[in-house]
């Protein structure tokens, strides 16, 4: 182990204005010198010190926002605050968002649409199967494909996973179109990250555009994200069930424009009508959860709660954005934590959202106002 050497402390101001603590790897954390109006310090500090030693396993970025103040950004064990980082599945809530702008702008009628519209140079692969010709981009974005489908077994890791075999082939498209049906689509859940990147290749069929391009332009433009980095496949077929590198800072943005129901200020990047349809439970999903459109559904003890939803884009190993909209808490870590199962290292967190507001704040507060002094 090496010798204690002190955290730094660094603010910095680009599109983002950010606090970035730079925890050093071995010996005590330092306190931040001030966190966002509305969070508690002392809860924020033990979340922090916990991180720091390990109990959520490898963690590299951890930041939290309140209202609209300045996130403040700790990053861990020899990360750089400017580090590009894959997100995996969070790739999959950022194409959600993607599909209602283009469903809100004209380019996708509605998420009713049958995909095999879309692609009329695949006729016959609709044609050779009467379930896969009633395929939507809702039973898309809901993970109710109807494909035979294990996302899980095999491991990602082994070349017969079904996810890996896709990104293997020669042609994504034509491979997902060719996959066996298992049973009706919209008929039952089952993850399926290909069915995703059958989402993004339909959404950039409707629109003409490629996805990188789109979701610059329409997207990430609009809040002032500058550093995506897009996973492109053969054809041109993009990555969209796990190919999105940021900042761990640009999910912040994302977070408060989910937040603010699709608006940015004075103007509105993706209706809140969409927010409101993305949001909302679709389907009944592991430990409690609860599945909307590409994004998760949980709660404070872990569980969804109707009462107390917490939106959560989430992907493999420990990659998290969750928007506490009842608090006005954001919260975002970056890991590598692939020995974990993601959805129970999420859930873990969710515990310890509540508390990060200080008492008496929330949206009519202090937090929303992004005033006022932490203790």
């Amino acid at each position: 182990m090496r010798a204690h050497s002190p955290s730094r402390v660094r603010c910095r101001w680009s599109v983002l204005p950010t606090c970035v603590v730079l925890l050093a790897a071995c010996g005590e954390p330092t306190r931040a010198p001030q966190v966002p109006a509305g969070l508690d310090r002392v809860v924020v500090d033990a979340l922090v010190a916990d991180v720091h030693l390990g109990a959520f396993g490898d963690v590299r970025s951890l930041l939290l926002a309140c209202g609209d103040a300045p996130p403040v950004e700790y990053v861990f064990r020899g990360t750089a605050p400017d580090e590009i980082a894959p997100l995996y599945s969070i790739t999959k809530s950022v194409t959600a968002l993607l599909t209602g702008i283009a469903i809100d702008r004209g380019a996708l009628a509605s998420d009713s649409v049958r995909i095999a519209t879309l692609f009329p140079s695949h006729a016959g692969a609709f044609a050779a199967d009467t379930l896969r010709a009633r395929l939507t981009v809702r039973d898309l974005l809901t993970m109710r494909t109807g494909l035979a489908w294990n996302e899980f077994v095999p491991p990602y890791e082994s070349p017969a996973n079904p996810f890996s075999m896709v990104l293997a082939s020669p042609d994504w498209l034509a491979t997902l179109l060719a996959w066996p049906m298992a049973h009706a689509p919209g008929a039952q859940y089952v993850y399926n990250s290909g069915g995703s990147v059958l989402l993004g290749a339909s959404l950039a069929a409707a629109t003409g555009t490629s996805i990188p391009q789109y979701a610059q332009r329409q997207l990430f433009d609009p809040i002032g994200i500058g550093s995506a980095r897009w996973h492109v496949g053969p054809q041109g077929v993009t990555n969209t069930g796990g190919g999105l590198s940021l900042r761990p800072r640009d999910l912040i943005p994302i977070g408060r424009l989910v937040r603010d129901g699709g608006r940015l200020g004075a103007s509105t990047v993706v209706s809140s009508a969409w927010i409101s349809r993305m949001l909302s439970p679709a389907s009944s999903a592991p430990l409690g959860s609860r599945y909307g459109h590409q994004w998760w559904l949980l709660g404070p003890t872990g569980p969804y709660d109707a009462a107390h939803p917490i939106a959560v884009a989430l992907g493999w190993g420990g990659q998290l954005l969750a928007i506490d909209r009842v608090t006005d808490v954001i919260l975002v870590m970056v890991s590598r934590n692939f020995d974990r199962d993601a959805l129970a290292f999420a859930q873990s967190v969710m515990r310890r959202m509540p508390s990060l507001a200080a008492p008496g704040t929330g949206r009519s507060a202090v937090c929303a106002a992004g005033s006022g002094s932490a203790r």
